[in-house]
């Protein structure tokens, strides 16, 4: 079974009531039996389909957390992006984890933070990159025991630099 995400589209105020009044307009008229229907280019400033240039990728990686403050319980798992390129993915976790999804652009080096969960089990989620550079998560075990995590993702990407082990937080 696929992990159920929500699909966001930023569509202009105008736009919108202009498609789908002209939906309206076109159900109630003389061919009201028949069901609407428009193209994706009648909706301006809308990203709803692109071509690729290549087959996209997809990859499921396991990874175990040590304990709390042994080496190990801290990772970051990334891969690389261009601008506008799609990755959708699935986290789950044996136990609580810190997860947190974030990038760097390759052009200056600024990091940008876009979901941080201080304990979660499972997430989900769709991605768009902002810029061209590395994005992934940083996983944290807070927990006395080991956590097993798995993430599942598919899109434009390529794996690199892949796993970072992190060395454990001074105490």
């Amino acid at each position: 079974m696929f992990p159920a995400f929500k699909l966001t589209t930023a569509i202009s105020a105008f736009g919108a009531i202009a498609a789908f009044g002209a939906i309206a307009a076109f159900a109630d008229g003389p061919l009201a039996a028949q069901s609407p229907e428009f193209r994706a280019a009648d909706l301006p400033g809308t990203n709803i389909h692109r071509a690729a240039d290549r087959l996209f990728a997809s990859d499921t990686v396991e990874i175990t957390l040590a304990p709390a403050g042994q080496p190990g319980a801290r990772v970051e798992y990334k891969v690389h992006m261009q601008a506008g390129e799609v990755l959708v993915y699935a986290l789950s976790a044996s136990a609580p984890v810190v997860s947190e999804f974030h990038g760097e652009s390759d052009a200056n080096k600024a990091v940008m933070f876009y979901r941080e969960e201080p304990a979660t089990a499972e997430s989900y989620g769709q991605f768009i990159a902002p810029t061209t550079g590395i994005h992934g998560w940083y996983l944290a075990n807070n927990q006395p025991e080991a956590a097993a995590v798995r993430l599942t993702f598919s899109g434009y990407y390529t794996v690199n630099p892949g796993l970072i082990e992190l060395r454990p937080r001074p105490q």
